[in-house]
C-alpha cells in the first residue's frame, strides 16, 4: 500500500524533497556566515587576552568556542576536527586579507619567499 502510494506519486515526492533540502542548504550557508564573523570576533578576542606565544591555546578557545555556537541538529553532521579545519582557513584568509588589503595568496608568497 505504501509503495504503491509511492509509485504513484514519485514525482510529487521528489519535488518536496528536493525542497526541503534546497531550503536546508540555504540555512546552512547562511549560518556559515554567521559562524565565521562569530569565529573572528573570537579570533580578535584571543589576540587581545591572551599572550603573544599562547598561539595553540588561541586557537583552542576559539575552535571550542565556535564549536558551543553550533546547534545540537548541525554537530551530528560537523565535528570538531571539522572545525579546526575551517578555523585554520579563515584564520589564514584574514591574515591575507590584513597583510595588503587583498586576498591574493601573497601571505603564501611571503612565506615561500622567506624559505628560499
Amino acid at each position: 500500500m505504501f509503495w504503491d502510494f509511492v509509485a504513484q506519486n514519485w514525482l510529487g515526492i521528489l519535488i518536496v524533497l528536493a525542497a526541503v533540502v534546497y531550503i536546508l542548504f540555504l540555512s546552512v550557508t547562511k549560518q556559515w556566515t554567521k559562524v565565521r564573523e562569530f569565529a573572528y570576533q573570537l579570533m580578535l578576542l584571543a589576540e587581545k587576552n591572551f599572550q603573544d606565544g599562547e598561539g595553540e591555546l588561541k586557537f583552542n578557545f576559539v575552535v571550542t568556542m565556535v564549536y558551543r555556537y553550533f546547534p545540537v541538529w548541525l554537530k551530528i553532521f560537523v565535528k570538531e576536527e571539522d572545525i579546526k579545519k575551517l578555523i585554520e582557513k579563515w584564520y589564514q584568509l584574514a591574515k591575507d586579507y590584513l597583510d595588503d588589503g587583498e586576498i591574493n595568496n601573497s601571505i603564501l608568497q611571503i612565506k615561500s619567499t622567506a624559505k628560499k
